[in-house]
């Protein structure tokens, strides 16, 4: 993961007094009919796992702004607009962004 993705949603956390990143906050106005485990920015797929930082994790394990690592991935769909991934122990992530998104990384799929 990109340390200036993981530097730039940390600076804005402690400046604006650990309010979310405004994709979070529309992410999570969403009812996405299923309960959602956490929220990730900065996602980005390193199989079989998902990594990102989180915001909203309901289990109480992480801290907002914490980067994680989810146990395997066993399910991903999209759902709209969203894409969300499903894990083996049974968690629930909504994307927010991916890694690429922020320009300092190619998309890995883009063909040259």
């Amino acid at each position: 993961m990109p340390d200036c993705c993981l530097y730039v949603i940390k600076m804005r956390l402690m400046q604006e007094r650990m309010a979310f990143p405004k994709c979070v906050g529309d992410a999570k106005n969403i009812d996405f009919g299923a309960p959602i485990t956490g929220y990730l920015c900065c996602a980005e797929f390193q199989p079989p796992c998902l990594i990102g930082v989180v915001f909203s994790e309901t289990r109480g394990r992480f801290a907002d702004g914490k980067t994680i690592r989810t146990s395997r991935i066993e399910r991903v769909f999209e759902l709209l607009g969203y894409h969300l991934c499903e894990t083996f122990n049974g968690s629930r992530y909504v994307i927010c962004h991916w890694w690429h998104e922020n320009g300092a990384v190619p998309e890995i799929n883009r063909i040259h």
